[in-house]
């Protein structure tokens, strides 16, 4: 009698499993890069993309230099370094970093040279196209990245992608032509073969369960 209850129960537990591995089966929540086809569906429920929630497809970290120079010289006068330069002043860079899993809102949106450009805030104080990250559309189809917000005090920023390794500098410039409206932030390699941008990204879920009907066919006689 032990022996059976203990099948009978390792039976339900399977049950269980396979319930519940069905019940999530039918759905599936995935980034997609954001397109025109998939912008008209969002549009249709979504007009003014108030709801929508959009992501960098790669982490981006923007470097700024200090705007003024703050290093001090000086002739020294006596001691080991008698008659040198001494160069004084410390060095206080900005690094802002947008994560992948960072997500932000479309708080405007413009044009530039004839294609849509969407200024995107990641952060709930940003309420202005000063303090947003814009991404135009371009010829690829996709949303990329084109301008990064300045800081007052500071240089425009070096923008990388992923690190900061010299390699992963993102440069604005066409990608594929030079008949492209607009340059966009990438990085270049193989000669024009791989190109490296930061694009717009959306979260699907695409919640389709199947329920296969079925007939047996009983012969004929």
């Amino acid at each position: 009698m032990v022996a059976m209850s203990l099948v009978k129960g390792h039976c339900n537990l399977w049950v269980s499993m396979l319930v519940l591995f069905a019940a999530f089966a039918g759905g599936c929540a995935r980034r997609l890069d954001l397109s025109t086809d998939e912008l008209k569906l969002i549009e249709g429920k979504d007009p003014e993309l108030v709801k929508l929630r959009v992501y960098p497809k790669r982490k981006l970290i923007a470097l700024y230099r200090e705007a003024e120079d703050k290093r001090t010289y000086d002739v020294e006068g006596g001691g080991i370094n008698k008659g040198g330069v001494t160069v004084r002043g410390a060095i206080r860079p900005y690094k802002q970093i947008l994560g992948r899993k960072v997500g932000g809102k479309i708080i405007a949106r413009t044009e530039l040279n004839g294609m849509p450009k969407f200024w995107v805030a990641f952060d709930n104080e940003c309420a202005d196209t000063a303090c947003a990250f814009g991404f135009v559309l371009t010829e690829l189809g996709r949303w990329q990245l084109h301008s990064v917000p300045d800081r007052e005090k500071y240089q425009p920023a070096e923008n990388y992608r992923r690190n900061t390794f010299k390699r992963n500098r993102l440069k604005v410039t066409k990608q594929k032509s030079l008949a492209e409206a607009n340059e966009v932030y990438a990085i270049i390699r193989r000669g024009g073969k791989r190109v490296l941008t930061i694009d717009l990204q959306f979260v699907k879920d695409d919640w389709r369960p199947t329920r296969t009907k079925r007939d047996r066919l009983r012969g004929a006689d």
